[in-house]
């Protein structure tokens, strides 16, 4: 007991002094609970009373063991809140199902001031019937994601939607370690995907502009869309969004980053390895679709992509409005191999 309490201090400390790099550093910054009123949770129960709807007191929650997740843990309107893994922590729903309700692991909606750090999250493997994504964030502000790992989210492995704002994604791993389930031979939608291994996807739809124009501000720092990905990485409407230092290294991708209506990517000494011969590093809207042909692309320093700069519709190229320091791209796959996820 006295070496998990001190691991515990220990635990409080370092999160006090991290910091995320990025959008989430501004206007404000995101602190979490800041290492607040702690408890230590070891069940979905627990983690759902920890995360009570409209609580705004400040909160440093750990989570102990894996916790089996029966359904969605739809968060609330919630502030003020540190959830952290602690070591071997994850939530788990890897039931297979055609239950809507009973899928996906994790929701933060109308939440702000929210940091979650050192989780695994797991889903069942890659199939679009619909369902919940294995962490969605969607109408909240000031979060920061931080050396999690998301394995085989069944629609995606962590969405942001709906005006969500001030984002920052550092040092988390994406794959897929289950082969995609098959199309049932009932499924009469033409527009589901067996192989659903798209990992993360920004802005839900063209439609969400009135909720998500000038919103979804995302840096994802030092993270790693490992084997198995086969795109969405990330699929991006409306957003600013900064790819800084990350990795790609899956087999069987078939195109990573993905521009899409009035958004606005940046991709800086970025590391593309293990390439498939067909792969496409970026890929903007259908030709076909002229009014969708509203975005900007810039790739600078990396190694695998050539230098480039595309610029569509009337916005300007963006430019980080927060201090950072780039990492060479020469040693982006050692430290990222090393250091993303758990």
């Amino acid at each position: 007991m006295r070496n998990y309490l001190l691991f515990i201090f220990c635990m409080l400390g370092l999160g006090a002094m991290a910091q995320p790099v990025g959008w989430a550093s501004i206007d404000g910054g995101t602190t979490g609970g800041q290492g607040k009123n702690v408890v230590v949770v070891e069940t979905y129960k627990q983690l759902k009373k920890a995360l009570a709807e409209g609580d705004t007191v400040p909160r440093t929650i750990y989570v102990k063991g894996r916790i089996d997740v029966p359904k969605m843990l739809r968060v609330k309107r919630v502030k003020n809140k540190s959830v952290i893994g602690l070591n071997g922590a994850s939530l788990v729903n890897d039931r297979y199902t055609l239950s809507k309700d009973s899928t996906g692991t994790l929701m933060f909606d109308g939440c702000e001031n929210i940091i979650l750090q050192h989780l695994t999250l797991v889903g069942p493997g890659a199939f679009d019937r619909d369902a919940n994504d294995n962490l969605c964030v969607t109408r909240s502000t000031h979060v920061w994601v931080d050396h999690c790992e998301f394995q085989d989210g069944m629609d995606g492995n962590f969405d942001c939607n709906n005006g969500s704002d001030y984002i920052t994604v550092s040092w988390c791993r994406f794959r897929y370690l289950r082969q995609p389930w098959p199309k049932l031979e009932d499924d009469t939608n033409d527009d589901h995907n067996s192989d659903h291994r798209f990992s993360n996807l920004w802005g839900s739809s063209d439609r969400e502009g009135p909720r998500s124009e000038g919103r979804l501000r995302t840096t994802f720092d030092h993270c790693w869309w490992d084997e198995g990905c086969r795109a969405r990485m990330p699929f991006v409407r409306f957003g600013q969004i900064h790819l800084l230092n990350c990795l790609y290294s899956s087999s069987v991708a078939s195109v990573y980053v993905q521009p899409r209506f009035r958004s606005n990517v940046l991709v800086e000494n970025c590391v593309f390895v293990n390439k498939p011969s067909d792969v496409k590093i970026f890929q903007g809207p259908s030709s076909s679709r002229p009014e969708l042909q509203d975005y900007n692309v810039v790739f600078h320093g990396c190694l695998g992509a050539d230098d480039v700069e595309q610029r569509h519709g009337n916005a300007d190229f963006f430019t980080p409005p927060y201090d950072y320091t780039a990492e060479p791209a020469a040693t982006v796959e050692a430290s990222v191999r090393a250091g993303a996820g758990i």
